[in-house]
């Protein structure tokens, strides 16, 4: 049977997502209601293969543009990978994958995102990449730590106290690296995989915002306007959840990771997301620029190049960055995927050559889970 392959339309929206609950057997309605609660406009980044007019496959690619350093990053998440149990084995994957990649790079896309299982997406250039730090706080740190009062902290519903939506909104704008969140829907993403944003007050004043899952046993984003209150809140939270807290900060957050290593029970670096480069010397310039603020480069270059795709130049000396095309021999010449894994993946710690890459890799580049698909 030939398959017709194609974009859902608006009023395919309600079809579309009861086959993802199908296939998924969950409710996409509440776990993503930022693109399956009242959204038929975003109907269009969901590509279909379809039998006799009837979806047997789904693969989402949402618009996800980013700022890294006030620079703006255009980039496609996927996700919703869904085939019907009496259609696998035909491809149908592949093919609507394939063409969202098409798409995006016809769009002038500078990455990709995902998560799922690594080696079936490394076949369509993707690779483990993202870092991601997870620490995790108990209640018997807590009562080590008696003498740091929780006094005048609490925790308010974002989603019931729409008067701080802004104050959370411009805390997030402030990440080096943060996803282009309209203020209209600030609150929507932050409920997304099941969680709530909870403004954090300090006697009735404003402090910061975090996201937390609907037991309270797991907490992200967590952003404060004042850091010298950062234990204070890390015990407030840890109180509230009655339970072993795990808490993911940002690399970048140098505050706030100090506070988890001194008092949490243990904490650990993964891979997070996986990614493909469309534009891979920009991302590299852009990357090490960030590292550069982040904690700084050695000066020094280093050739790399993906065969088939490009070789390029990478410079750093004082503090400045350059990215240029070369005939040079490389320093490293390895795949897509394997060139992606290299310079991000935290599991490439310890594994470098020489001070210059040690002190350049693996680059900081996090993506905050509420915004992935």
């Amino acid at each position: 049977m030939t398959a017709q392959y194609r974009r859902a339309s608006a009023d395919e929206y309600e079809d579309l997502i009861d086959f993802a609950n199908f296939v998924f057997q969950i409710n996409f309605a509440e776990l993503l209601p930022k693109l399956y609660s009242g959204h038929p406009e975003l109907a269009q980044y969901h590509y279909l293969a379809l039998e006799e007019g009837k979806i047997k496959g789904l693969v989402a690619s949402i618009p996800l543009d980013f700022s890294i350093d006030g620079e703006t990053v255009r980039a496609f998440g996927i996700g919703t990978v869904s085939v019907h149990p009496e259609a696998r084995g035909k491809g149908y994957m592949k093919e609507l994958m394939n063409r969202a990649i098409a798409d995006a790079k016809a769009d002038g896309a500078d990455l990709m995102c995902l998560g799922g299982q690594r080696q079936r997406y490394e076949y369509l250039g993707f690779s483990k990449a993202c870092v991601q730090r997870n620490y995790t706080l108990t209640p018997n740190n807590r009562r080590h730590w008696e003498r740091i009062s929780t006094k005048g902290i609490d925790f308010l519903p974002l989603s019931e106290s729409c008067e701080y939506a802004e104050s959370c909104w411009q805390l997030h704008q402030m990440l080096p690296i943060h996803a282009k969140r309209n203020i209209e829907n600030f609150a929507e993403i932050c409920r997304s995989w099941s969680c709530e944003a909870w403004v954090i007050r300090k006697n009735r004043q404003f402090l910061g915002y975090c996201i937390l899952n609907a037991d309270c046993t797991a907490a992200a984003e967590l952003l404060l306007s004042d850091w010298q209150e950062v234990l204070p809140v890390l015990f407030a939270l840890s109180e509230k959840a009655g339970k072993d807290l795990s808490v993911t900060p940002f690399s970048w957050q140098k505050e706030l990771n100090r506070a988890l290593s001194l008092v949490s029970e243990g904490g650990a670096v993964s891979d997070g997301e996986m990614v493909r480069f469309l534009n891979f010397p920009r991302m590299l310039k852009l990357l090490l620029q960030r590292k550069a603020r982040q904690s700084g480069l050695s000066d020094g270059s280093l050739v790399l190049e993906i065969p088939g795709e490009g070789k390029y130049l990478a410079a750093a000396g004082n503090g400045v960055v350059s990215i240029e095309e070369t005939t040079k021999p490389a320093d490293w010449s390895l795949s897509a995927v394997e060139m992606q894994n290299r310079i991000i993946s935290v599991s490439n710690l310890w594994q470098y050559d020489s001070l210059l890459e040690n002190s350049w890799f693996p680059l900081p580049f996090e993506l905050p889970n509420h915004d992935m698909v």
